[in-house]
């Protein structure tokens, strides 16, 4: 394989099915018109460059000459979806002969899925860690790159202080609702997550594991807070369906109160939603801000390349509770040249592999 350029097989006549088109296809099928409406798209520009520069290290060539195969749209997340198994069959087959590797993306927050091409290599972003299979991999969120969007692409560096703050901004039932059906439902299903029940069910689990950790913070003495903890469920502003406090934010407004958020933050609290993953935890990344990461097994990308323990704050489910405790012994071990360093590798290991060029140019690490 050439180490500049990984070579890829697909079948572009698959974009027909009704699936999103992979975002590796970017520098070859261009980006779709929500990619480039700041109506419906508040993570406007993320694969700009990436749509420049891909040609650079990824070619799509005959299948002969590939290192790898690709199928061009996600896999289906249905069960027994006969009609999406029809409609890839002959390029599944024409894979399997050729006896590659055949890369498939998986997309959402569902934990399903059965992807039946032989040689594949899964990528998906719900990954549990007691369940992977040796050819599945986690795969990351991309979004526009913060630092560049807002601070001139200038890292504001956090001097360290004697108490650590650890920063939120977001949905986290049933705080900061009004009373009510709904509240009620998320205090019972927090009330199960301190009972154990989302151990053995954790796709019900929704956000309980994120108030659990809220409210270890909240009731600590030994750490600041940075909260800001919204009323409705959203993806960033309105486009998401998140008016705080009832009034209408602008997205750009919302986008930019977030960031600030993270950056104000000595620390970032990164605990799972209704998928077992947190887009925080790259946005974090991104901010060089160090991640609180709740580890409800979990896979994170490139866990075979990088020791994630020495860039967050790692929570073992059972320690949610000692969350405060946590942040502090690893606050406490940094000196405050190291705490200056370790934002700086954050950010640049954020750059390096979690950016779309980043991601896609380390792709063939999975062969």
């Amino acid at each position: 394989m050439d180490l500049n350029k990984l070579k890829l097989y697909t079948d572009l006549t698959l974009l027909k099915i009704d699936q999103p088109v992979v975002d590796l296809l970017v520098p070859f099928c261009g980006q779709d018109s929500k990619e480039r409406n700041p109506e419906l798209n508040i993570t406007i520009g993320r694969f700009d460059k990436f749509e420049k520069e891909g040609k650079r290290f990824i070619e799509l060539t005959s299948i002969e000459e590939s290192d790898a195969c690709l199928l061009p749209v996600r896999y289906t997340q249905k069960e027994n979806d006969i009609k999406f198994e029809q409609e890839i069959k002959t390029f599944a087959e024409q894979a399997e002969k050729s006896g590659k590797k055949t890369f498939v993306f998986l997309g959402s927050d569902i934990d399903y899925f059965n992807v039946k091409i032989k040689n594949s290599i899964i990528f998906c972003n719900t990954l549990y860690q007691s369940r992977r299979k040796s050819n599945e991999f986690a795969f990351t969120f991309f979004f526009e790159d913060f630092i560049a969007e807002y601070y001139n692409n200038q890292l504001p560096i956090r001097a360290k202080k004697t108490v650590p703050t650890i920063g939120f901004c977001g949905f986290a039932p049933p705080l900061a609702q009004k009373f009510g059906f709904y509240k009620v439902k998320e205090a019972l299903r927090l009330a199960m997550n301190y009972l154990g029940v989302m151990k053995t069910f954790p796709s019900i689990s929704a956000h309980s594991y994120r108030v659990r950790a809220l409210l270890s913070i909240l009731k600590s003495k030994k750490v600041k807070n940075n909260f800001v903890i919204r009323s409705n469920f959203g993806f960033g502003g309105p486009v998401g369906g998140l008016y705080p406090g009832g009034i209408k934010e602008l997205n750009a407004s919302f986008r930019k109160g977030y960031v600030e958020n993270i950056i104000d933050s000595d620390y970032t609290l990164c605990v799972r939603g209704y998928g077992n993953n947190s887009i925080r935890f790259f946005e974090a990344l991104c901010c060089g801000r160090i991640p609180v990461f709740v580890n409800t097994d979990c896979v994170l990308p490139f866990d075979f390349i990088i020791d994630w323990k020495k860039y967050c704050v790692w929570v073992e489910e059972d320690e949610i509770n000692q969350i405060p405790e946590k942040v502090l012994e690893f606050h406490n071990s940094l000196s405050a040249e190291e705490f200056k360093e370790l934002q700086i590798n954050i950010r640049n290991i954020w750059k390096e592999y979690f950016t779309p060029e980043g991601f896609y140019k380390h792709l063939h690490l999975h062969l």
